[in-house]
Order: structure tokens, then sequence, then C-alpha cells
């Protein structure tokens, strides 16, 4: 949980939690610290996703100078505005909260964890990208009980489910580290849940990242050895994968079918024209990702949260 030392002029960090609560309501929100070389300050901000809230989508995002990243070692809290950040030592408690005004409108996420399972990590969580270059991942929490409130302007549910979270980062920007990445949590048990990606073809070796598959309370950790495309189809202007097959060092492999995606969104789509060339040109490319359900192995129901790189 705790910050990575920044290690370049590009490197960025996110915590990542994906939210899955009663009436088929979902909700991502990124907690990131952000460096853009000579593009602009560094910066460190948290963005969150409804989806399903009362039958709508919601996106918004904030941002904030760097000064305003802090985390506090007693309370194993990060924080980037007094009222957005997490806290809570894994894996025994942990407490997420959002509240936020933008345009007009109110958002307010409220959510505390139990039931918590440990995270597994392979090895240092640390997948090196040619010499030089390298990407961390951590799923700290494959699964959790969570309670709590939703709200956006007026409308108030009060909430309860399933959580996932894993912690990355990266020494440079995506675009120059990898064409895609594929996340997976499967909906019913038993867990297994998964974050990989895809190298730039300059890139030598295989996928990195890995998964974690139970069985009888145990978790098993998996490491992609390759991952095979099966079939795309069109969606903002991209080919996306529709159908991959993971397969894993252990002779073990996860068939990952995209069937329908309840939000596609470019992770620029809070800009437009000339400021969103100039950002896509400086990155190298632009971060398309599509959030929705599909099956695991042809019949296992499963979250997926997927990019690619245009």
């Amino acid at each position: 949980m705790k910050p990575h030392a920044s290690s370049s002029k590009t490197y960025n960090e996110f915590w990542t939690y994906h939210f899955f609560l009663e009436g088929n309501l979902q909700a991502v929100l990124n907690f990131t610290r952000v460096n853009l070389g000579s593009f602009k300050s560094p910066v460190c901000g948290a963005d969150l996703t409804l989806m399903g809230f009362k039958g709508r989508n919601y996106s918004v995002a904030r941002e904030y100078e760097k000064k305003n990243f802090v985390f506090e070692e007693s309370g194993h809290k990060l924080r980037v505005h007094e009222k957005i950040y997490f806290e809570g030592e894994l894996p025994g408690n942990h407490h997420v909260r959002f509240e936020t005004v933008k345009k007009d409108v109110a958002y307010f996420v409220d959510l505390t964890f139990s039931d918590i399972r440990p995270g597994k990590v392979w090895g240092d969580g640390v997948f090196k990208f040619g010499s030089s270059e390298a990407v961390g991942i951590y799923i700290h929490i494959p699964s959790a009980r969570v309670t709590g409130i939703i709200s956006v302007n007026q409308d108030t549910l009060r909430v309860e489910g399933r959580a996932y979270m894993d912690h990355t980062f990266q020494t440079d920007l995506a675009p120059a580290l990898v064409d895609a990445g594929f996340r997976y949590i499967t909906q019913a048990p038993p867990l297994e849940v998964g974050y990989v990606l895809t190298p730039d073809s300059k890139f030598e070796g295989g996928p990195a990242g890995y998964g974690l598959r139970y069985s009888g309370g145990e978790a098993a950790l998996l490491k992609p050895a390759a991952i095979k495309v099966l079939s795309h189809a069109r969606a903002l202007k991209s080919n996306v994968p529709t159908n991959l097959e993971i397969a894993f060092q252990d002779g073990t492999a996860a068939a990952l079918r995209r069937e329908k995606d309840v939000l596609q969104q470019s992770t620029l789509h809070e800009f437009s024209g000339f400021t969103r060339k100039m950002i896509k040109s400086f990155m190298g490319g632009e971060v398309l990702t599509f959030k929705g359900m599909g099956k695991l192995n042809g019949e296992r129901p499963m979250a997926y949260n997927f990019f690619t790189v245009d």
C-alpha cells in the first residue's frame, strides 16, 4: 500500500479499487500520482467511475498539486485531498472516502471493508521491461466485503457488496511500455483474479503481471507465460480483444471472454480538441478502457477491466 520511491521524470503510480455492489452497481476508484516529464508539473489526484447508479453512468476526476499527496505511516493513510483518501492496515481493516463537487454535481463515496482476504505478490512484484524500465503490480485485496454510502447529488444509496484492489507503478508512461492490459475478477466462487500486461513489441520476453486462483481457501500464484488474442471487435475506433487466452507457467490457462461493455472510455475523456491532441502526442498514444461483464473459461461470470493503447 505504501507509495514507492519515484524513480523517473515519467514515474506514475496507481491504487485501483473495483466495487461490485447490490443492484448491479459497480464503481471504480483510482488514486494516482502522475509525472508527465516536461509536459507539466507533477500532480496527484483521484477519479471515480460509477456504472449503473440508478440507471446511469458517471465519471469524475480531480487533480491536485503534488504537495497534496501525503502518506501517513501510522494509520496507513494515503490522501490527495482532505476529503479524498484511503486508510487502514491490511488485512485488518480498511476504509475509502471520496467527496467532491465538480460542474455542479456532488459525489460522495464512503465504504468500510471487512472480511478482507490477504493479498499475495509474485516475487517482489516488479516486472522488468528491457534494461531500465519496470512495472510493479501488487494485488493487495483479492476480495473483501464492503458496506457504506454512495451518492450523486441528493440521490443516496446505502450499499453492500464485494471489492478488489491492486496497486501498480510504472517507470514510464503506459504507451511507452505496453500495448494492452487485462484485469479480471470472478463473480462467483471459487475466486480467481488477475492483472496481466502485454509489453510493447520493442521489449523481449513474455507478459507481465500475475493472477491468484483460490481452492479450499488457499491461493495459488499464477504467472503468465503467453497471451493469445483469439478475436477482436471494433470499439472506440480501435480493435479490442473479445476472446483471449492467458497460458500460465503451471500449465493451466484462463480463457477470458469480453461480452458486454458497461463503459467504454478514454483516459483523456475530460479533455477535448487541441489539448487532447497535445497530451496524446506527448504520451505517444491514448489509453482506451473497457469495463464490463463476461465469462471465464466459457461459464464463470467475471468482471473485466481491459485497456488498449491507441
